[in-house]
């Protein structure tokens, strides 16, 4: 019989954000799959680690996904074929996805590929950035008949509450757009970890910051 897979969520950082499913999941798993770093486990796994101390005694799969923009079918279809190696001996497996597997995971650049092939997968959800961040700031994303909307990158006008995912190198170019349209904004990076940085005001923000800087403007 063929194992199964699980997309396991485990939050934005903070590893005491791990739901409790995600954390059986995990638990129960034959093998942990996540995205290597300079071939090192990345940093959901390390974010597991904490939570679930014994994951190190597991079977680790780490698969590469190459950070640039232009064809990644066959680095996609290399880390399929490593995972359905691993179903096929019977074996369930957790792919650790940062935040949710819903949002900008690496998951779903293999996950069609397994489903495909026959292989059964299910899908840990786990808390988001934006959620935890604006949890951390003490902010609503919306209230009454409020609208949100969650962009990748970049600033655009919006009547509502505007989330920013991965705006550490536009910050420059959103702050002076949102001063443009008498908005407030408020910025974390690396929510729920270490070394997270809170910006409670626009003039407060640098110009540029990491790859996990999470914009909210209202």
């Amino acid at each position: 019989m063929a194992g199964k897979l699980y997309a396991v969520g485990v939050g934005p950082g903070d590893p005491e954000l791990i739901t409790i499913k995600a954390l059986k999941t995990i638990k129960n798993a034959d093998c942990i799959a996540c995205p290597e770093s300079h071939g090192e486990p990345g940093t959901a796994y390390k974010i597991a680690k904490e939570a679930v101390p014994d994951i190190s005694s597991k079977e680790l799969l780490l698969l590469g996904f190459p950070m640039r923009k232009d064809d990644l079918s066959d680095a996609h279809h290399k880390a399929a074929e490593q995972v359905i190696d691993y179903l096929s001996s019977g074996k369930n497996l957790a792919f650790l996805t940062l935040g949710d597997p819903e949002f900008y995971s690496t998951f779903y650049y293999v996950a069609n590929i397994i489903k495909e092939q026959g292989y059964e997968i299910e899908i840990v959800s786990g808390i988001t950035s934006f959620s935890a961040a604006a949890a951390r700031l003490e902010l609503p994303l919306s209230l009454g008949d409020e609208s949100v909307m969650i962009i990748s990158g970049k600033f655009c006008e919006f009547e509502g509450t505007l989330v920013i995912l991965k705006a550490g190198s536009k910050l420059k170019e959103i702050k002076e757009k949102a001063f443009a349209y008498n908005k407030n904004v408020y910025m974390i990076e690396n929510c729920g970890m270490p070394d997270e940085k809170v910006y409670l005001d626009m003039h407060s923000i640098p110009d540029e910051a990491g790859y996990f800087s999470l914009v909210i403007v209202r």
